[in-house]
């Protein structure tokens, strides 16, 4: 606004740390490189007016009472309104299943909308011997989970603690402004490329919150990929997280602390491996499944 054409370079950081804060100075970025985030800042500014405001006006004189309607809280809305209308229309059917117990394992049917028939099925199996027909072994893999960024650490805290996404939002705040942890407002699940080297001290002090031992094997390069990272990184802990006795934190806050140190552990582990075995069985005329896991790594 001040039409000022000189050249600005600009602090960017992903932590608080000391360490982090005299890195940021040593490597100042053009200020150009960040021109898109006041592009996408004054883009969300301008719906917030056009949509928020005058929307909110329009259908709080509509309906006589305070109708708050945004770019972002009414089509999330609209979601759980559409969700909750299909689980009230949900109608709940009874259904029956044969289990075949052979002591070591057992084998199921499909699943029987009639009871009648299902009884049926079942006296013939009483009379009837059991056959293999089919075995089937796979090699499977699920691969290491991601580091947390705000959303998932969010969810997780949920199912885990029944925090709402408020509260494990200030609790991870509080810790990110204690130096604990890194920003916590990011939608990245990667470290940048140029973060592998401290990798190695970032599952140190994860191991050290935790309690757990470190692992023999970190594999750092699958936590780093700088074209994934747009603002900040990952939520991971800090030196300070580890040099700290967590016990005297507040419960929520310890709580999340070790959910995120956690987190760091999982994500630098090798991939997990099982072999799944399916079998089919006939007996009686109908065909039963069974399953089972043989963990490998």
């Amino acid at each position: 606004m001040a039409k000022c054409r000189k050249p600005i370079l600009r602090l960017w950081l992903s932590s608080m740390e000391d360490t982090a804060i005299a890195q940021g100075f040593h490597e100042l970025r053009p200020g150009a490189e960040y021109d898109n985030l006041y592009a996408a800042a004054k883009c969300r500014d301008c719906a917030d007016w056009l949509v928020g405001i005058n929307a909110t006006r329009l259908f709080s004189v509509l309906y006589h009472r305070t109708l708050n309607v945004g770019r972002v809280v009414s089509p999330t809305l609209a979601i759980l309104v559409q969700r909750e209308a299909e689980i009230d229309a949900f109608k709940p059917e009874p259904f029956y299943t044969i289990n075949l117990d052979f002591g070591l394992f057992s084998a199921i049917s499909a699943k029987f909308t009639d009871k009648g028939e299902a009884e049926a099925c079942l006296n013939k199996c009483k009379e009837d011997i059991a056959k293999i027909t089919n075995i089937q072994r796979k090699e499977k893999s699920i691969k290491s989970p991601l580091l947390y960024d705000l959303t998932a650490l969010q969810r997780d805290t949920n199912r885990t603690y029944g925090y709402t996404a408020q509260q494990t939002l200030d609790y991870v705040q509080s810790l990110y402004e204690k130096k604990l942890c890194t920003y916590p407002r990011t939608d990245s699940r990667f470290l940048t490329d140029d973060m592998e080297c401290t990798v190695k001290a970032i599952v140190l002090y994860a191991a050290s919150i935790t309690g757990m031992d470190i692992p023999t094997i970190a594999l750092t390069s699958q936590v780093c990929d700088s074209s994934k990272v747009s603002d900040h990184h990952a939520i991971v802990p800090t030196k300070i997280a580890g040099e700290t006795d967590i016990s005297n934190l507040p419960a929520g806050e310890r709580e999340i602390l070790l959910m995120i140190a956690q987190q760091v552990l999982k994500a630098v582990s090798e991939t997990h491996r099982y072999e799944e075995t399916v079998c089919t069985i006939i007996c009686g005329g109908t065909e039963f499944t069974s399953k089972g896991k043989r963990i490998t790594n």
